[in-house]
């Protein structure tokens, strides 16, 4: 099984052969495999391996909340909370006998009028776990709060709860890949925009030897809902709404549904290939080709006037050993990718993947890899060749 690390350097290889030939729905499935398979999706969570103090004081500085923001605007006009004042409100919140600390250049109060940023260390008895916390302001519907997909990331579970008032209370128990970190994440998001994520880990900065985070499930609940964060409130600043004359961003309609896709692709597997199941939401099949056993994930985006203009930057996107970039007779390019573990690109490819970026702009992309989810990967080579997957990727039937 491979490290967070490797993943990330072996994902990135891939990416960038051509970011312009990957759908949006494979960047964003890239992305999170590169974090172990999940961003914060914004909020950076992956900031935990080993020896990643520095990149977690980073993301505190920066501010890690899950949903996109705005620049900084106006101040409420209110005193600036201090670290000190966050840790007390935060302390009156938790059971008692545990401790909690700030870290050194963790704060991220007052750089944002919308919200406020920390990692911290809780110490129940067993020894310290990180803590990151994020109170603010953003412009995210509570709908879109939803628990991690357990396709892209592991997890231990996950409860999701509408609360009367409207407002959402998630809890996800997520697992690092190839690692012993545990991340359990709580947030809260209420309709007028008020947000609470707290992340608690089983250990560090460094050292995740914790058979659990310090706090339950429960009690991270009780934490995210608890009314000592309305104190925070009043000196951030709501985010504006969206106004209704804002530029929409370029769109692509899809190039098939997926058991349209799917379809295609298992008509175009080569002989000897058998289709051992199905996964219809996430595009994917397990095929099995003399013994070897792995999956196949195919992803597209329709015609659209950003895929044009973004063909004429496939030729200078960074390149790695391994990656190939052809040009098509008809106009277009076809990328290929063969890598592995710490970015081995030779004997023992554990990931495949070829995209193709047609004229009109459309993207189909196909990748395979020895696993089950998508941060799975088992020894040995994938079932298809490089040679068979470009064949079935450059077949004419995917634009019929």
């Amino acid at each position: 099984m491979p490290t967070d690390d490797e993943l990330t350097s072996a994902l990135s290889r891939a990416f960038g052969t051509a970011a312009a030939l990957v759908p949006e729905p494979v960047q964003g499935r890239l992305a999170a495999g590169a974090r172990s398979a999940g961003r914060r999706r914004q909020r950076r969570r992956r900031a935990v391996v080993a020896a990643a103090l520095a990149t977690v004081v980073a993301a505190g500085a920066a501010g890690f909340s899950a949903y996109d923001r705005t620049e900084a605007g106006p101040t409420s006009g209110a005193a600036p909370m201090s670290e000190q004042r966050l840790i007390e409100l935060i302390t009156h919140a938790l059971p008692e006998g545990g401790t909690l600390k700030p870290l050194d250049q963790a704060w991220a109060g007052g750089k944002n009028p919308h919200e406020l940023n920390d990692v911290l260390t809780y110490d129940r008895g067993s020894g310290p776990s990180m803590f990151q916390v994020h109170v603010g302001y953003g412009t995210a519907a509570p709908d879109r709060v939803q628990c991690q997909d357990e396709f892209d990331h592991p997890t231990d579970g996950c409860e999701r709860t509408v609360r009367p008032d409207g407002s959402v209370l998630l809890v996800d128990k997520l697992r690092q890949v190839g690692s012993d970190v545990m991340e359990w994440r709580a947030v809260w998001v209420a309709p007028d925009g008020r947000e609470v994520t707290v992340s608690e880990y089983n250990g560090g900065p460094g050292t995740y030897g914790l058979d659990a985070p310090p706090l339950t499930g429960e009690e991270l609940s009780a934490l995210v809902t608890s009314p000592v964060w309305a104190e925070a409130f009043t000196v951030l600043t709501p985010v504006p709404s969206p106004t209704a004359t804002a530029s929409p961003s370029p769109t692509s309609t899809p190039l098939a549904v997926p058991d349209a896709l799917l379809d295609k692709l298992t008509a175009l597997l080569p002989a000897g290939a058998t289709v051992t199941a199905r996964d219809t939401a996430h595009g994917k099949l397990s095929v099995t080709v003399a013994g070897r056993h792995s999956s196949l994930l195919v992803t597209s985006q329709g015609p659209s006037a950003r895929g044009v203009a973004d063909l004429a930057n496939i030729p200078n996107a960074p390149r790695q050993p391994g990656d190939v970039l052809e040009a098509l007779p008809g106009g277009g390019y076809v990328s290929t990718s063969s890598f592995g573990v710490g970015g081995d690109t030779a004997d023992g490819a554990l990931h495949r993947m070829v995209g193709v970026a047609y004229p009109d702009g459309a993207l189909l992309t196909i990748d395979e890899w020895n696993g089950d989810r998508y941060y799975e990967n088992a020894p040995g080579d994938p079932a298809l060749d490089l040679a068979a997957l470009k064949a079935v990727v450059l077949s004419p039937s995917w634009r019929s």
